[in-house]
């Protein structure tokens, strides 16, 4: 059988196709990764094997913006068709390279043959309406970017005409791809292990006694409330009022590399109360041997291990959630060792990039 070379493109989520990616190559594959702008501080990312420097949205013919954009597409179209030479897979994260503007790029890969895949993680395939209706909380009810579910739904239809399978990785796009594939997310976990030496810039003051409360987002600023952080911040408050020991730690945009540093200096990790499923962050703290508190919903309950040792908590029972946590020490230590087991089990990068690679070598038309 006909070894696949991998191409994963065109968008960075959760760094997700980095993770995927490396670990396919150290199975031996020849897998390797694109972006059109990995260069906002936003998008965690390391070594992109193809990074363009450009924002699709950026693309004008207008003066100024009409070189710019010429250069650009000269490059990408030089890019396009010596992929379709050194490439059996096009595994897309979110979107396709032309996205919502044209399936003309997949009508090509499917004319040269090429195996084609969609993968789904979220936002890029949540319709609002629907986490709205079927939650009682919903992390599209205070988010602040603009939503456009007739695109989603359009791109989804497109999706399921020229793609030999897709994939989710969060359980809530269930509803929305019911036809799709469920693999959990990927972790490199020789990266993420507990036992690290913490550099003086990213150690925390000393809080003697305090149980410490990791709450960590990524871009506050541009995607609002949506992991409930006002019921965190509110049920901390009023244990502190009652008289627990608590630091709260509140981080936001820190960098991908040093995330595990904070992972590492924190008694429990509060993910998210809204989302209904758990995410890379969830992975990631799990890794590092913490207790970690998400929401769970119906969906992510029949999905996940039924010994998954994540504390779901909701906005209504926050409060209590911690207070179980921060009362009970034996039970803080006891979780974050089966969570450890559990990434170990369930989330080794590569354990998953040899269920991709099996899925590839499928015929599915």
């Amino acid at each position: 059988m006909k070894r696949p070379r991998i191409l994963h493109a065109p968008v960075i989520v959760i760094n997700q196709q980095w993770v995927i990616s490396r670990a396919q190559r150290e199975l031996g594959y020849r897998s390797d990764f694109m972006v059109f702008n990995a260069d906002r501080k936003e998008l965690r990312v390391r070594d992109c094997d193809y990074n363009f420097h450009f924002d699709r949205g950026d693309m004008s013919f207008r003066p100024g913006r009409i070189l710019g954009t010429l250069k650009f597409l000269i490059r990408f179209s030089v890019f396009f068709i010596s992929a379709l030479f050194k490439y059996d897979v096009f595994h897309f994260h979110s979107e396709s390279f032309f996205g919502s503007r044209s399936s003309l790029d997949l009508m090509i890969l499917r004319l040269f043959r090429k195996k084609i895949v969609f993968q789904y993680w979220g936002c890029d395939i949540r319709l609002k309406t629907i986490s709205q209706l079927s939650e009682d909380h919903s992390t599209c009810d205070d988010c602040i970017r603009i939503c456009q579910n007739s695109r989603k739904l359009r791109d989804n239809l497109t999706h399921v005409k020229y793609a030999d399978f897709r994939v989710y990785g969060g359980s809530d796009a269930i509803r929305m791809v019911p036809d799709a594939l469920y693999i959990p997310l990927a972790i490199d976990l020789k990266y993420w292990h507990p036992s690290e030496v913490i550099p003086s810039e990213h150690r925390l003051p000393e809080a003697k006694g305090a149980v410490r409360i990791l709450h960590p987002f990524e871009n506050s600023k541009a995607r609002g409330d949506q992991k409930g952080t006002r019921f965190i911040k509110k049920a901390v408050e009023e244990l502190k009022g009652e008289g627990y020991n608590i630091e709260f730690i509140f981080v936001d945009n820190v960098p991908y590399e040093a995330m595990k540093y904070y992972y590492q200096q924190a008694d429990i990790v509060v993910v998210q109360l809204l989302m209904g499923t758990y995410s890379g962050v969830s992975v990631e703290a799990m890794a590092m041997g913490k207790p970690v508190v998400c929401y769970l919903n119906k969906d992510a309950l029949r999905l996940l291990p039924k010994d998954n040792p994540i504390v779901n908590a909701n906005p209504e029972n926050i409060k209590e959630a911690l207070k179980g946590l921060i009362t009970d020490k034996a039970r803080r230590v006891e979780l974050g060792i089966k969570s450890r087991r559990h990434i170990e089990k369930y989330h080794d990068a590569l354990k998953l990039a040899q269920e991709y690679i099996g899925l590839y070598n499928k015929d599915w038309r």
